[in-house]
């Protein structure tokens, strides 16, 4: 007598990932870019002693060409600040619902406390570091050269490329844990992380400019807002404080 094979179950398996830092992926209109665009452009064409007053080299790790101060006052930059202020909150909402953390008073806006454009050039790169005194940054792509592309230009024989690209860091390598999440810049793409996620962006070679946008966000309660009735709906919807 032949034993009976036991019914074929499903068994349903739900991967997840408790672990480690978040990070927010969106690819943002192109009007959104030419606007900032348009916008950096003009301060690079400011006189050497104009552009003095808005370099940030000096409070930033870059081993770039230019950093310039970017006021999100400027109407060029009121729609970036809306989005940034729908996906700092989600991030925040969503993160608060898996934990089970109830507020009674969610955050309402984000406060930009910081924001530059990132100018680089050839051999150009962004050693590995964190952003402090916030809870989150950013970064989107707005020019990106022909020698940033899945392959590298100057070391072709490497298989891996990295030439130009930007890499994630946390934690470290193990079974079926990874301890870096690396990505070609493309034109349109923003980044949005927590601020202590370790990052950097490598070197890249030949002729162009590899152009980005970056802040340094925190997340503004009820209780902390200290504009009128009237201003909230502006504020939340622009997301920009000066």
């Amino acid at each position: 007598m032949s034993e009976q094979k036991p019914e074929e179950q499903k068994i349903e398996v739900d991967i997840q990932s408790p672990f480690g830092p978040r990070i927010a992926i969106a690819k943002l209109p192109m009007h959104i870019v030419d606007n900032l665009n348009k916008f950096c452009d003009g301060l690079v064409e400011q006189k050497q002693e104009e552009k003095a007053k808005i370099d940030k080299s000096a409070n930033l790790v870059g081993h770039v060409t230019e950093e310039l101060f970017c006021d999100m006052n400027h109407e060029g930059c009121h729609e970036l600040g809306g989005i940034l202020s729908g996906i700092c909150k989600s991030m925040h909402n969503t993160y608060s619902e898996m934990k089970g953390i109830h507020e009674e008073a969610p955050p309402e806006a984000i406060n930009i406390l910081d924001s530059w454009f990132v100018r680089s050039y050839d051999g150009d790169y962004n050693p590995c570091h964190i952003h402090t005194n916030c809870q989150y940054s950013c970064i989107l792509y707005l020019k990106v050269p022909d020698s940033i592309s899945d392959k590298n230009f100057r070391n072709a024989k490497e298989t891996y490329t990295t030439e130009g690209y930007i890499d994630f860091i946390y934690g470290s390598n193990a079974v079926n844990t990874s301890s870096n999440f690396t990505r070609q810049p493309i034109v349109g793409d923003l980044y949005v992380f927590p601020a202590h996620l370790m990052h950097v962006a490598y070197p890249f070679f030949g002729e162009g400019e590899r152009r980005s946008f970056s802040a340094n966000i925190i997340l503004e309660y009820p209780q902390q807002m200290s504009f009128t009735e009237a201003d909230t709906e502006k504020k939340v919807d622009e997301s920009v404080n000066g």
